[in-house]
């Protein structure tokens, strides 16, 4: 290994050419391509805003709620943002420290791990295969996995780091590009791929081992609504960052996401005169249409709850309340009124976000078995560990996660029509148009959404190529392989043994499906990457994923409702928790009444995971009842708030 630098460097440049050195067909790709896959740091770590580093308040009232960063809720501040990923296994680094070096080796010697884009092409194909599982399984899970994580990759101080097509003298030391293997029906040469962040010390050291960033706060905690930093959040509130509403922007007299000024990256504007790029707690909520739709959904569900808050309180202090009234309430307020039901308001969204994900989504991910295994059950009230770390595991983000890839189809509906992903990255209009009708075709779509190892060619073909701008694909089976190997995530049959699961002895214990693929790719059965031995594993009982990616997911999540002193269910401790009334609203409201509030829809299916379907009625959605806000008005009124 002690040549492995050397070696690493001539095996690229044999790979990708150019070695003559950079020239006008060396050039920087735009900066959406990167932007969504793991997050930009604009000219690297030093460039990192480090937030708000001020003590975290004594003060009981002030521990009513949140901070934004994640601080002051875990005595280390563990689940902050721009603090290190954790590790449920040990990295599995390649070079002789093991600190550093990409997982690289073959367990049998000197022989280089299949190329990622040659695993994703042979295991990987589009095959659709019908499944109960309605497309809000996927998109859900798609805005629950950014609002706990991004590992973000350093950038040039003005645009993204190029990799291919450079010699060894100019790449830049965070490049890992993948290879692409011979007669490769897509794509040449290589794909970009710039290694994720490390972090460092105060003084401006690399950890050793090498561990990553989360740049986002761990918890499950509405920053994808309200942002991870007080910037982001004072952006997105009326009257300049002091009202107690999120900003709108009225297209056809409905109201959608606030229009991002400061032209993001991860944004492509056409010429229609409804097209501009969205602003909301998570940068990547323009990432596609679907996902959009979610972001606005709770947008628009927290000014719902503010309404109704200043609503009871007029009632409970006998004053009008008319649509009128309330209005006038919420602009005339006191600024500290204002702050109160901002803050009211963003705790309840909160409580609702957690209860639809643990309680509903996630009995369906990983079944009922590791539910009870993990305690992550929502039917009595929860204790706060100070003791358990709440920071995202490397092998989560890295890998189990990344399982709802294979739940992504190739398109989706509006208006009955079919539109295709490929060509709609980064590009908002179907959602500022159409926000209600990709909804009900979320919901209603027959495509086929289902965990196996087919993947949908608009993400291993066309990842971030668009109809408009440069054609630059990526691969994302590619990526979740490569950013598995660049983090140090040990090998599939590791994790297997982490959990005692059933051992694996030769690739015929792997699926039919899988083993011969497998034994034709890797020299070893130990070699084989996390994602693909995840991804190949049969769907637990009343789950969808397999049993490995289950325990870590299930793992992850525990850590993530015992190690959040605000998690929902909490025993109540006044002014953190919810009392029993509370907690009996949030646990009554379900995902069927958020969609048909923010879908206008009249009729839903009474399992919104699943597709409408005989054994899944549409059902009126006057079924499903919008949180009752009193238990928070009685609270708010009688302890002298307001």
């Amino acid at each position: 290994m002690k040549m492995f630098g050397l070696y690493l460097s001539l095996f690229y440049i044999s790979l990708f050419g150019c070695v003559h050195g950079v020239n006008e067909f060396c050039v920087s790709p735009p900066d959406l391509y990167y932007a969504n896959v793991n997050g930009l740091i604009p000219g690297g770590y030093n460039n990192l805003i480090k937030g708000d580093q001020s003590p975290c308040t004594k003060d009981i009232e002030s521990l009513r709620y949140r901070e934004l960063d994640g601080r002051c809720n875990h005595p280390k501040d563990y689940g902050s943002t721009l603090k290190p990923l954790k590790r449920y296994l040990p990295a599995d680094y390649h070079d002789e420290k093991g600190w550093n070096t990409p997982r690289l080796y073959s367990v049998v010697g000197n022989v280089a791990l299949p190329s990622p884009r040659l695993i994703s092409w042979k295991l990987f194909p589009d095959i659709s295969i019908n499944s109960d599982l309605s497309m809000f399984t996927m998109q859900f899970g798609q805005f629950l996995s950014h609002d706990i994580g991004v590992a973000p990759v350093p950038t040039s101080p003005n645009h993204t780091i190029t990799c291919c097509q450079v010699s060894s003298r100019y790449m830049n030391r965070d490049c890992f590009p993948i290879p692409i293997p011979k007669g490769d029906p897509r794509f040449q040469k290589c794909m970009e791929f710039v290694r994720s962040e490390a972090a460092k010390d105060d003084d401006g050291n690399q950890i050793n081992p090498r561990e990553q960033l989360n740049a986002l706060t761990s918890f499950v905690d509405s920053s994808t609504i309200y942002g991870s930093n007080l910037g982001t959040s004072l952006r997105l509130r009326t009257e300049n960052g002091k009202g107690a509403l999120l900003l709108t922007t009225l297209i056809h007299g409905k109201e959608r996401l606030p229009n991002d000024t400061s032209s993001p990256p991860a944004c492509l504007r056409t010429e229609s005169p409804t097209s501009y790029c969205q602003l909301s707690g998570d940068g990547r909520v323009n990432q596609q249409p679907v996902l959009s739709t979610q972001h606005l959904s709770f947008h628009l569900y927290h000014n719902y709850i503010v309404r109704q808050l200043a609503k009871g309180i007029l009632k409970r202090k006998g004053f009008k309340t008319s649509p009128a009234h309330v209005e006038k309430y919420i602009k005339t307020v006191s600024e500290k009124v204002k702050e109160m039901l901002f803050q009211e308001a963003r705790k309840i969204v909160g409580a609702i976000f957690q209860k639809i994900a643990f309680c509903d989504y996630l009995p369906y991910i990983v079944g009922p078995e590791l539910i009870v295994k993990f305690d992550l059950g929502c039917d009595t009230r929860s204790k706060y560990n100070p003791h358990i770390d709440p920071r995202i595991a490397n092998g989560f983000l890295a890998g189990a996660y990344r399982f709802g890839h294979t739940l992504i189809s190739n398109s989706y509906t509006v208006n009955g029509a079919e539109e295709f992903f490929k060509d709609e990255f980064f590009i908002p209009d179907s959602s500022i148009d159409s926000h209600e009708d990709i909804i009900a075709g979320m919901l209603n779509t027959s495509k086929g959404v289902h965990f196996d190892r087919f993947f949908a060619n608009g993400i291993t073909e066309h990842l971030f190529e668009t109809k408009v701008g440069p054609k630059k694909a990526l691969d994302l089976a590619s990526v979740n392989i490569q950013r598995g190997r660049d983090h140090g995530i040990p090998a599939y049959l590791h994790w297997r043994k982490k959990y005692n699961l059933r051992p694996l002895t030769d690739f015929e214990d792997f699926s039919k499906q899988c083993s011969q693929i497998l034994s034709q790719l890797y020299r070893n059965i130990y070699d084989v990457d996390l994602y693909p031995g995840g991804i190949c594993e049969p769907s637990v009982t009343r789950g969808v994923v397999g049993e490995t990616f289950g325990h870590i997911i299930a793992d992850q999540f525990s850590d993530l409702k015992f190690g959040d002193r605000f998690f929902f269910t909490h025993v109540h401790q006044y002014p953190q928790g919810f009392n029993d009334d509370q907690l009996a609203a949030i646990l009554d409201f379900s995902s069927n009444a958020l969609l048909c509030f923010s879908g206008k829809l009249s009729v839903i299916q009474e399992n919104t995971w699943l597709k409408v379907s005989p054994d899944n009625p549409l059902v009126p959605c006057s079924t499903f009842d919008q949180i009752d806000v009193q238990p928070w008005v009685r609270e708010l009124v009688d302890h002298h708030y307001f």
